[in-house]
């Protein structure tokens, strides 16, 4: 079990933000879930990303573990960072 953790913990830099948005999706459609599935996709790519400039920045960690985690938190970032424009995208008046 202790070899499967870390990619258990990076699929979870899916489904955490999958979960996450689709509890906060009012018009339950289709289209709506695809969209946030998708956006969900995007926020792990985003994960994967953050955690390769980081070990470039770094250099190697050798704890998979750690590696894992940081998908974990860039995908979480970029959902963070989704939700925010989001809001004030909708939210700002238009001119």
């Amino acid at each position: 079990m202790p070899t499967i953790l870390p990619s258990l913990l990076t699929l979870s830099g899916f489904l955490l933000p999958a979960l996450i948005l689709l509890i906060k999706l009012k018009p339950r459609s289709a289209g709506a879930i695809v969209q946030t599935l998708l956006i969900a996709l995007f926020c792990l790519f985003g994960g994967l990303l953050f955690t390769a400039a980081t070990l470039a920045l770094v250099g190697d960690i050798e704890a998979p573990l750690l590696t894992s985690a940081l998908v974990v938190l860039g995908a979480l970032g970029c959902l963070g960072l989704q939700q925010w424009w989001q809001a004030r995208h909708y939210s700002a008046p238009r001119r």
